[in-house]
């Protein structure tokens, strides 16, 4: 995984600035995910440890810490043993990504002593240890007995053992020699993996990038590779993971602009392919990077529920369009009743009784051409002649109910692909919990489960707050509700409404007292930030249309989030989410 011992070297060096802070309290959603906020001279900040198989990492991070009603066990015995104490540091042991934080503080007889929690980020075998001194374990996010390993066992009691080495050099203890001794007998294999094979604490990104660096391309074989190169890139690593000082902290993004790798270094391998940006914290790195990915990973695990409902509303829409679709064609057909209706009329004198099919003059063509009409011998030709006008009228009256009721479909399938963008952009237990309530009362479910169920209950949320170069304010809704209230409740009439031209996205309001007029830029980034905020984030050259707020209008037993707009404008613009996040105003 990108988080490796690099970044965690470096994320130690700067949790380490807060030294000296005071343990002041401890959250957790669950045992293998805490935010423990430490408060220093400086300010507060939280400290992230997430020890789950998925998306384990270590860092600081800006979001709000979630209070759970029933806190989990082990982050109670965490608020009993460190709440109140004293930071003293986070020691690396090794080359591994296990940390030690230290933390000075009082036992239950009111002596000094010190408790230890060793955080280890290694995928499915990370884990939560706390200790008391001689590294005896009190207790932890994951107990490992012996019928789960038998090579290291973590249960309260024992000692605390690292995890069993690799059958690797540490690259704390290569030098030069070692490293050309082992290149020499690597040959002709990749030298990626020359690296990844024969040194622990290097990731598969931090084996490609010396190896690219050294000849050229990632698989490079090892004897092709300038000598002095690879040991330049090899010790630029070992340095970083030695000092934790990283001085080249970049992310990469793919095409859809989603991040998809980070590191401690410069990250040169996809050379101009994809968009990099570099970072000079290395928490800021690792929870960008991990943001849109946990956000994911949240409403997957905890909005279930709502994709689920989502997913079958969307599907049987789309199976009702496809049916009256086909009945709008054949409904279009009447006008060749009517036709056959008339010519059976102009020609009545020929028709008799029996007869199932004729060659008819068609009196209404201009060249008078002549037609086969289809006859039902039970019937009269006049008979025949008034059946085929029932029919007209049968598909007239159905061409008219079927097109309503297409643009009734039509309007449902837009409303669900707004609850589905909401859905997609939603990054909390409150905007979740809206979106089922939105549901409910749409009729889509009688009751939804809330995700506040052993929780505080949290609290409605609120629109995003962003301000313009020109210290404009613009809100933006997150869901229909929010929407609707931002734009035919809480905006006046001079301010200016934005949204996204044809497709589901959010209502922004650039709030403007009136007679004032927002300069271009700020219009620019208003309709930016409406773009960011829609399912056309990842597009180019966006259409947004804006308008005064007293333009827009909301009919009367629309859906929720429609409305109807006049006297607009549109702008194009390209969406910039780095810009957008920078004029988010945090809470």
């Amino acid at each position: 995984m990108p988080y490796d011992a690099a970044v965690m070297a470096a994320v130690c060096r700067e949790i380490n600035e807060m030294r000296g802070a005071r343990c002041e309290k401890i959250y957790g959603l669950s045992g293998e995910e805490i935010s423990v906020i430490l408060r220093g001279h400086g300010g507060s900040r939280r400290l992230y440890i997430n020890a789950g198989a998925s998306s384990p990492r270590m860092c600081f991070s800006s979001d709000a810490a979630d209070n759970p009603a029933t806190p989990p066990n082990f982050v109670m015995m965490l608020r009993k043993h460190l709440s109140g104490a004293v930071f003293d540091g986070a020691y690396m042991m090794g080359s591994e990504r296990a940390v030690r934080l230290t933390f000075d503080t009082r036992d239950e007889m009111g002596f000094s002593c010190k408790r230890y929690l060793i955080v280890e980020i290694m995928n499915k075998y990370s884990n939560m240890i706390l200790c008391r001194e001689e590294d005896r374990i009190i207790g932890a996010s994951r107990a490992v007995d012996f019928t789960t390993s038998r090579l290291r066992q973590v249960l309260p009691g024992m000692i605390y053992e690292t995890p069993p080495k690799q059958d690797k050099t540490d690259i704390l203890d290569a030098d030069r020699d070692t490293l050309f001794r082992a290149a020499v007998e690597a040959g002709d294999t990749p030298a990626d993996k020359f690296l990844i094979r024969g040194f622990s604490g290097l990731s598969p990104l931090l084996c490609r990038e010396i190896a690219y660096r050294a000849g050229g391309s990632a698989d490079a074989p090892t004897c092709e590779c300038d000598g002095g190169a690879l040991w330049d890139a090899f010790s630029r690593v070992r340095e970083t993971i030695l000092t934790g000082e990283a001085r080249e902290l970049s992310l990469v993004r793919d095409a859809a602009g989603r991040p998809f790798e980070f590191g401690a270094v410069d990250i040169v391998e996809y050379g101009d392919a994809y968009d990099k940006k570099t970072f000079s914290s290395p928490s800021e790195m690792v929870e960008e990077f991990f943001r849109e990915r946990g956000r994911v990973d949240r409403v997957s695990q905890r909005g279930h529920d709502i994709v689920k409902i989502v997913s079958n509303a969307k599907k049987r829409i789309e199976r009702k369009l496809e049916k009256l679709r086909d009945e709008l064609d054949h409904a279009a057909d009447g006008e060749k009743y009517k036709r056959a209706g008339d010519v059976i009329n102009s020609n009545l004198h020929l028709l008799k009784r029996g007869m199932t099919e004729a060659e008819l003059v068609d009196y209404y063509d201009p060249e008078c051409k002549t037609v086969r009409v289809l006859l039902d011998g039970r019937l009269s030709p006049s008979e025949n002649a008034q059946l085929n006008y029932k029919k007209y009228a049968k598909c007239k009256t159905s061409f008219v109910e079927t097109t309503r009721q297409l643009e009734m479909a039509n309007a449902e399938l837009a409303y669900i692909e707004t609850v589905e963008d909401a859905l997609s952009r939603a990054s909390g237990d409150s905007e979740l919990d809206e979106l089922r309530a939105e549901l409910a009362a749409a009729g889509y479910a009688k009751t939804l489960r809330s995700s506040a169920k052993g929780r505080v209950k949290s609290q409605p949320s609120q629109p995003d707050k962003y301000e313009t170069s020109g210290g404009y304010t613009v809100l933006c809704g997150k869901n229909n509700t929010q929407n609707d209230k931002l734009t035919m409740k809480t905006a006046s009439g001079s301010d200016w409404w934005f949204h996204v031209k044809g497709a589901p996205g959010s209502h922004a309001v650039m709030i403007t007292p009136a007679g004032e007029e927002p300069s271009e830029t700020d219009f620019t980034e208003a309709a930016m930030i409406a773009a960011v905020n829609s399912s056309l984030r990842d597009g180019v050259s966006v259409a947004v249309d804006y308008t005064q707020v007293k333009n827009v209008k909301k009919p009367s037993g629309s859906k929720p989030g429609y409305v109807i707009y006049k006297t607009n404008w549109t702008a194009f613009v390209t969406p910039d989410r780095d810009r957008v996040a920078a004029m988010k105003i945090k809470k």
